[in-house]
């Protein structure tokens, strides 16, 4: 099982700019952390929208769909900024 360290630290960003698909892949990565838990640790060593989805489901948990998408969008803001 992935530790909190682990999930919140990655070796290489893998991520493109956010587009339908992608939004899907992140929204599938929170999916599968509330109903499965997190990905194997080897997972998180590159940074993707659908594991950052996982990641950040592991942390919030279950919350309405509007929160997880502001989250969504400050992460693709923040991914510009670097």
């Amino acid at each position: 099982m992935a530790s909190k360290t682990t999930i919140l630290t990655y070796e290489n960003e893998i991520r493109k700019p956010l587009d339908k698909e992608r939004e899907r892949a992140f929204h599938r990565g929170w999916n599968d952390a509330l109903d499965s838990g997190p990905y194997n640790e080897g997972t998180y060593n590159r940074l993707s929208w659908q594991n950052l989805g996982n990641r950040m489901g592991l942390l919030f948990g279950d919350v309405p769909d509007e929160m997880r998408d502001e989250l969504m969008f400050w992460a693709e803001r923040q991914r510009r900024l670097d």
